[in-house]
């Protein structure tokens, strides 16, 4: 289920070019090869084998933005990590589902928004270490968190700072019109979504009403 949500996630939404599109994965290095066997399956079943078979999955929206992602993977130390995909296509601006393992973490595909089909994974030694390392980076817009285990939920919560956290799923908070949707720091601010469309657009003008009543003397 886990993969599945993660796939969905990821390349679902134009192919990652969404700002709600998940931008990586940390996961504890004793799951890290049962989750990339699981997102492999995953992708074969939803979009195929390879590039020249893809089906159902978003183009790149230009030239820039294709070089742009291509460049990403030409780090020499980038390209050793990718454990799936990686192959392009120019003339059709289409770049396969591709799974990185531990990139670089000052490599520039760390330390920018993707918006792509490129998926770094992350392995930690435990699933604690995750809030030390969301906390080293800006603000996300969403904070995706597959766990079942409510005291570490309740950390989450907590002990980060992003716009939304929507626990076990992706992308679903987004549909959810009764959510308030939006950053904090450098993911945006405000908020929208029904009435809190309304009130981030209005301004909440503060009047107050005196008296003359007399005033008591010291």
């Amino acid at each position: 289920v886990t993969a599945k949500r993660i796939v969905g996630g990821k390349w679902g939404p134009c192919t990652g070019q969404a700002c709600i599109a998940i931008d990586y994965v940390l996961v504890e290095e004793k799951l890290a090869s049962t989750l990339i066997e699981l997102l492999k399956k995953t992708i074969k079943r939803f979009y195929g084998e390879n590039i020249k078979s893809l089906k159902n999955i978003s183009r790149i929206v230009n030239k820039h933005q294709f070089q742009r992602l291509v460049n990403l993977l030409k780090d020499p130390n980038v390209a050793d990590s990718i454990v799936y995909g990686g192959s392009v296509d120019e003339e059709k601006l289409v770049i396969e589902p591709t799974i990185l393992l531990d990139p670089p973490l000052d490599s520039e595909i760390m330390s920018e928004e993707i918006f792509g089909p490129l998926l770094p994974i992350i392995t930690l030694k435990n699933v604690e270490e995750s809030i030390d390392f969301i906390n080293s980076k800006s603000n996300p817009l969403v904070i995706y968190a597959f766990t079942e285990d409510e005291t570490f939920k309740k950390r989450i919560l907590s002990e980060t700072s992003s716009g939304t956290v929507t626990f076990n799923d992706s992308m679903v908070q987004f549909l959810c019109d009764s959510l308030p949707f939006g950053g904090v720091g450098q993911s945006g601010f405000g908020r929208y979504h029904g009435k809190y469309s309304f009130d981030t657009f209005s301004h909440e003008k503060s009047i107050l009403h005196r008296g003359f009543y007399p005033e008591l003397e010291p």
